[in-house]
């Protein structure tokens, strides 16, 4: 019974959260997409390790979530546009070094550009993806 009131917990707390995700305006949608599964995966985590109280652990999870999620994403964004507009690789790293984005073209077609997009944390690759983006 405590495990089915944590599910929907965890569920009435995603809805929220997408609910909240279509009130940001000038977002674009993968920066929406970081966020959500940031917060989903946050909310998880965090209801399972707070053990004294579950409540707390969730809702740190999600906002914490959102926000290195949405951020994630949003870094991603940007170096794939800025290396698809100067037609240059574009690296992003953050003050500690832990997290790095690196941004190549690949090659053009018309207007566009595919630009391979490279994320790493602590130095090993966690996502690459190639994607056409057009200015």
């Amino acid at each position: 019974m405590k495990g089915l009131r944590i599910l929907a917990s965890l569920v009435s707390l995603f809805f929220l959260v997408s609910l909240l995700n279509g009130c940001m305006p000038d977002m674009n949608q993968r920066t929406k997409e970081g966020a959500t599964v940031g917060a989903v995966a946050g909310g998880v985590l965090g209801a399972l390790l707070d053990k004294n109280n579950r409540w707390r652990g969730a809702v740190l999870g999600v906002a914490l979530g959102a926000v290195i999620g949405g951020t994630a994403a949003h870094i991603m964004d940007r170096a794939s546009k800025e290396a698809a507009t100067y037609r240059k690789p574009v690296t992003y790293e953050s003050v500690d070094g832990r997290q790095s984005v690196h941004a190549q073209p690949v090659k053009s077609e018309g207007k566009c550009e595919w630009v391979k997009v490279q994320y790493y944390e602590y130095g090993k690759l966690v996502k690459e993806e190639t994607k056409k983006v057009c200015p």
